[in-house]
């Protein structure tokens, strides 16, 4: 008996353990793996790295095998399947997606998690609905048809499904049709489909408890009968806008939710900011997405083609549930029949600690959270007692992956790259802060004893005694994105050179060959070029640099090649026709300008790339743009031009933040929001345009902020804050200025900052600590 006993465990420590679903099993993000490293890095305790393609769908692991989805080109999705401990490839299975719709970054279309029973893979696709393939093959075996999703805010779809009692699970709550169905996990056949009418988009992903099924949503905790589909129980305690999931111990359903704006809130004020190009206070038909013009031809009762102020607070949310915005973090008994909301909820908090993104994680009787800009909280799961409120885990910038937990370990995942590690106890400690390189979007996965992190466009494997080096880096100049077209100037004389980074003194000779193509387009007759171009200092972009995805994992920015390139630069423009001058460079502002004479200007470039109405918002946007530089332009030129000093000198301001300042905010914030409206009116496949601008409007408020903060760092009580909230304003600026780069100039802008603004901060805060 003793050695069957004995020969029973070494069995099932050879079992692989299994993460088969999103956040693993039912969604809690624990695993019950040994030795998971507390330090690894992109070239440290990793034991293998695969390409996947662009996708923010976390990894799934079953039976010694990993599998994960990734774009692949043009039209195409693929799932692949991997050797859990070596990483060598099963196989891979693509499948074209037919026309992609509208997304919002950072989302992708390959967006959802896979699961898997053992026997089949499934994975959810925005433009199919859900398909299964073999686990062993990765044969295709079934598709289930779903409407797409269609989102009024255009998210994109990111919702995962899950397998219970041999059915496919999945939850499509969307602005339009939202629905809960059930298909048999061999066949794909339907086996019951249940509307929620009352939900708006949200991508909270089922979990079980006491036997049901557990979905949120706008405003309600839902159970449902799993054998039929019928609702049983409703907790009516929830916000408007869920993007958490709820995790489930011992009976009692835990979640923790922020929905943008107050108990006021209520999906019209979105629509009102946000579709409302025009800001007249009614909704126009052109001014929402078709999709959804047969909902708004029901929702215009007096048929005048507009939503008026008197049917726009039940045009797209239901009546029977209007859930307004806010923070909650909330203890559900799960169970029961009919309404709940009075006898199931335990306890309720309204603190500002939740995450619109990122789910909480419960362990060991502790509820963790963590939201932009690092910070982390954690309470008693008895009665919510506070253990910690939104302290620093000393990484900024923004949280969309959830915490997992392992081995008494905490691995938190930040966008930029870098997973904090928690030792599990009732105070904060942290363990590590380690670097992967890459953005993170995706919840890591934990399964025997290994880490799977998901990057934007890789899978690595974080094992202990994974190989210390070897891996790929990527040692090149980064190649740049699109330039887009800059309208004609007043002057037809060209002079792209600024004396540092920012200019063509960093850009590469495929770069040059387009901007003389679309100066010739564009009709300029003269190009100035400096007599001297020597390369610029490289500057480092690895490590703790803010917006570094820009550089695709280069160590340093530079171009040891300038003087070379230019040379070439200057014959090709003469041979196309232009006239080479000779002139100094001439140093321009990071901040952003109008470069457009007029809005008739604007519109004729505009108006045939991206549509009607959008060189309106445009050109409101910048004369928000041109008041502002007419502030800075009286009170301090100097504002945004890069110098070793440019941020650190406003920490010897004295008095109160200046007025001047303050309107210079309000203009760039307001020059954004118009920017942001545009890109919300711009036609699909146009967008790249507007977005860059909103983008780059959304780094020159955070950057205007930081200068606020050091304003205000003068006096001692605030100092340590000030500072902080500056470096965190900076690091926020420059990871929105990365998301949309798409030249040298931006890339040497955003190198600069780092070394003239982030760095130089980070050196006064660890000095003054």
């Amino acid at each position: 008996m003793k050695r069957l006993c004995t020969l029973a465990l070494i069995v099932s420590s050879l079992q692989a353990e299994d993460w088969a679903q999103f956040r693993g099993s039912n969604g809690s993000g624990i695993s019950s793996s040994k030795n998971v490293p507390a330090e690894f890095s992109a070239d440290k305790n990793i034991a293998w790295k695969a390409r996947l393609g662009d996708g923010v769908g976390s990894a799934i692991v079953k039976n010694g095998v990993v599998f994960a989805t990734g774009m692949a080109g043009d039209g195409k999705v693929a799932l692949q399947a991997f050797d859990a401990a070596t990483g060598a490839p099963k196989w891979k299975s693509e499948f074209d997606t037919g026309t992609l719709p509208r997304i919002t970054p950072p989302n992708s279309h390959a967006s959802s998690t896979p699961t898997t029973d053992g026997e089949r893979v499934y994975v959810h696709f925005s433009t199919i609905g859900l398909l299964a393939f073999d686990f062993a093959t990765g044969k295709e075996l079934w598709r289930y048809s779903m409407p797409r999703p269609a989102y009024l805010m255009d998210w994109g779809a990111a919702s995962s499904a899950i397998v219970h009692d041999g059915m496919v699970i999945f939850c499509q709550d969307d602005d339009l049709a939202p629905f809960l169905v059930a298909v048999d996990a061999k066949t794909g056949k339907e086996r019951w489909k249940t509307l929620r009418k009352d939900m708006l988009a949200g991508y909270a992903v089922p979990v079980i408890c006491k036997g049901d099924i557990v979905v949120a949503g706008s405003g309600k905790m839902k159970g449902y009968d799993p054998a039929t589909g019928a609702e049983k129980w409703t907790c009516n305690t929830l916000l408007r806008t869920i993007m958490t999931s709820p995790v489930v111990q011992d009976d009692i359903i835990y979640i923790a939710v922020q929905s943008y704006g107050d108990a006021t809130r209520t999906l019209k004020h979105a629509l009102l900011e946000w579709l409302d190009t025009n800001q007249d206070k009614i909704l126009a038909r052109d001014e929402t997405p078709k999709e959804f013009h047969e909902r708004f031809d029901a929702s215009d009762k007096n048929k005048n083609g507009l939503i008026d102020p008197d049917e726009i607070d039940t045009a797209f949310q239901s009546p029977d549930n209007m859930a307004a915005g806010g923070n909650i973090i909330q203890a559900i008994r799960g169970g029961g029949k009919g309404d709940v909301t009075k006898t199931h909820l335990l306890w309720n908090l309204d603190p500002k600690t939740p995450s619109n993104i990122a789910s909480p994680l419960v362990y060991n009787g502790r509820l963790h959270l963590v939201k932009s800009g690092g910070m982390s909280s954690c309470y008693d799961i008895k009665d919510g007692k506070t253990l910690w409120d939104r302290s620093r885990l000393g990484n900024f910038g923004d949280y969309f992956a959830s915490p997992v937990a392992a081995d008494g370990k905490i691995y938190i995942a930040g966008k930029n790259g870098f997973v904090v590690v928690l030792e599990d106890g009732p105070e904060l400690k942290v363990l590590g802060k380690n670097d992967i390189g890459e953005e993170i979007i995706a919840t890591p996965s934990i399964a025997d004893g290994r880490l799977y992190i998901r990057t934007r466009e890789n899978l690595f494997c974080v094992a202990a005694g994974g190989a210390q080096s070897g891996l790929a880096e990527n040692t090149s100049q980064p190649s740049a994105g699109e330039i887009s077209l800059q309208p004609v100037s007043k002057s037809r004389l060209w002079n792209g050179y600024t004396g540092n980074a920012m200019g063509q003194e960093s850009w590469t000779e495929d770069e040059l060959d387009q901007r003389l193509q679309q100066l010739k387009k564009l009709g300029y007759t003269s190009i100035a070029v400096p007599k001297n171009v020597a390369p610029f200092t490289p500057i480092r972009v690895d490590g703790d640099t803010a917006g570094r995805k820009a550089f695709r994992g280069a160590k340093t920015f530079g171009n040891p090649d300038a003087a070379a390139v230019t040379a070439r630069f200057r014959e090709k423009a003469a041979k196309l026709g232009f006239e080479v001058v000779t002139a100094e460079p001439i140093v321009v502002s990071v901040l952003p300008k109008n470069d457009f004479r007029d809005e008739k200007a604007l519109s004729e470039l505009v108006t045939p790339m991206c549509g009607e109405g959008v060189a309106e918002r445009l050109w409101l946007g910048f004369q928000e743009i041109d008041k502002a530089n007419q502030l800075i332009a009286q009170n301090d030129p100097k504002l945004g031009f890069p110098a070793p000093e440019m941020l650190v000198r406003h920490l010897h301001a004295t008095g109160p933040v200046p007025e001047w300042l303050t309107q210079v905010k309000t203009h760039f914030q307001n020059a954004m929001n118009e920017m942001y409206r545009a890109n919300t009116r711009a036609r699909e496949g146009s967008r790249s345009f507007t977005l860059y601008n909103a983008k780059r409007l959304e780094f020159t408020f955070h950057f205007v902020n930081a200068i606020e903060s050091l304003h205000k760092a003068h006096d001692p009580a605030l100092r340590a804050e000030s500072l902080e909230a500056a470096m965190e304003s900076v690091y926020n600026s420059l990871n929105s200025y990365s998301d949309v780069a798409r030249d040298s100039s931006d890339l040497g802008a955003i190198a600069l900052l780092n070394e003239y603004g982030y760095r130089a901060l980070r050196k006064v805060v660890k000095g003054e600590k």
